[in-house]
């Protein structure tokens, strides 16, 4: 079920740069990057107690972030999204929700962006020096490149 957008504008009422709204993915609160951690500790607070995902996507301007929430005991299922530049710094979420570990390293490192905050930000699937495979300015490499490594 999609939660009511009045219920969640008055749990992120306190916080500044939010809007809620329905889109086709169902109800997204759309957040300012440096107030994430802010609004998804009043979200777990709320009855959010479970990050299902958390994913990024290079949109060839930025870096889109999206935080799926689910509150069990309320049948509902929030999307937290939020905008980083290509390079810059995302707050790790893992204290509230430990779910994030391995999603936020894996996103960091396929996209290109920094972790704070994270107890074990090192690389998770590719090793040093590697460009960030996920994002629209990394070429992919021809056959003939991978097979002559």
């Amino acid at each position: 079920m999609r939660p009511a957008i009045a219920d969640i504008e008055r749990t992120l009422a306190a916080i500044s740069g939010v809007s809620v709204a329905e889109e086709a993915l169902g109800t997204v609160a759309r957040v300012e990057l440096a107030f994430v951690p802010d609004a998804l500790s009043a979200l777990k607070a709320a009855g959010y107690e479970s990050l299902v995902d958390f994913d990024g996507t290079d949109t060839g301007e930025f870096v889109e972030l999206t935080y799926r929430l689910r509150s069990y005991a309320l049948d509902l299922e929030l999307f937290v999204k939020s905008t980083v530049a290509y390079g810059g710094t995302i707050e790790s979420v893992w204290f509230d929700y430990p779910s994030a570990l391995m999603p936020e390293r894996e996103t960091a490192e396929l996209l290109g962006i920094h972790l704070a905050g994270h107890p074990n930000p090192k690389r998770l699937l590719t090793t040093d020096g590697v460009e960030p495979l996920l994002r629209r300015d990394v070429l992919i490499r021809t056959v003939e490149e991978v097979k002559a490594r």
